[in-house]
């Protein structure tokens, strides 16, 4: 019996499967990491709050005009990567600052006919900052290297969403020979109580590394400014640097 059909068949076997091979590996090479992905980042931000206060007031609100702040947060993206150029929506949950001050002094005085006298001052102050919510779009290119380390650049519009509070109280009192003069603790000032709660858009941009670990799966490290806009009488601005993992479907 003659081998050779079975050789030809072999071969024409081994020739069909190098080619559908090649055929799978152009299509794969030229989708060049197209489609839809998801990301999950943490997230370190450096956050900067600076308020502006009417003159009268200034003096009160020492503690809350510049404001230096950290807070660890988590981000979601989702997007499309379009080869070199990647689309995403995102959206970031802030943490809270917090203030509080809470200042008691007394004084006491020697006034004629060595009566005593003590004066009293009591000061109160309390805040709240939290940046609620953050949604954004970015437009980010990838620098093709010819390795797996793909260094990125991008812009980002956001739409944030901010809620802050201040409540400042200062009372006195003055007790002469152990007898109050005022009754009591009375306000040196009218009681100030602010909220309030906005939204604004606001401008960025973003830069990083994504490493590859798999043709889907990528490392990304990043850092993101974003300027959120003027809020009233407040700025806010932030630094972030991330860490965290994309995955391409």
């Amino acid at each position: 019996m003659n081998p050779a059909p079975k050789k030809t068949l072999l071969f024409s076997s081994l020739l069909f499967s190098s080619l559908l091979f090649s055929s799978a590996a152009q299509a794969a090479s030229e989708d060049n990491g197209r489609g839809p992905y998801v990301q999950a980042d943490l997230a370190y931000a450096y956050e900067h709050i600076t308020h502006d206060y009417p003159d009268n007031n200034a003096k009160l609100f020492d503690d809350y005009r510049d404001v230096k702040t950290h807070s660890t947060h988590p981000r979601l993206s989702v997007g499309y990567d379009f080869g070199n150029w990647r689309i995403a929506l995102d959206y970031a949950r802030y943490n809270t600052w917090r203030h509080g001050k809470h200042i008691r002094t007394e004084q006491n005085k020697t006034v004629q006919n060595n009566t005593p006298v003590k004066l009293i001052a009591d000061h109160t102050d309390k805040g709240t900052f939290k940046a609620e919510s953050n949604y954004g779009i970015s437009a980010i290119y990838d620098f093709d290297t010819g390795t797996r380390f793909k260094p990125y650049a991008g812009v980002r519009v956001g739409l944030g969403k901010i809620r802050h509070s201040i409540a400042v109280e200062d009372k006195g009192e003055i007790i002469i020979a152990n007898i109050s003069a005022t009754g009591g603790l009375k306000d040196a000032h009218p009681p100030i109580h602010e909220s309030h709660s906005i939204r604004r858009l606001g401008f960025g941009a973003v830069a990083g590394v994504g490493i590859d670990i798999t043709p889907n799966l990528t490392l990304d490290t990043g850092y993101r400014y974003h300027y959120w806009g003027h809020l009233e009488n407040t700025r806010f601005k932030t630094h972030e640097a991330s860490l965290g993992v994309r995955y391409r479907f």
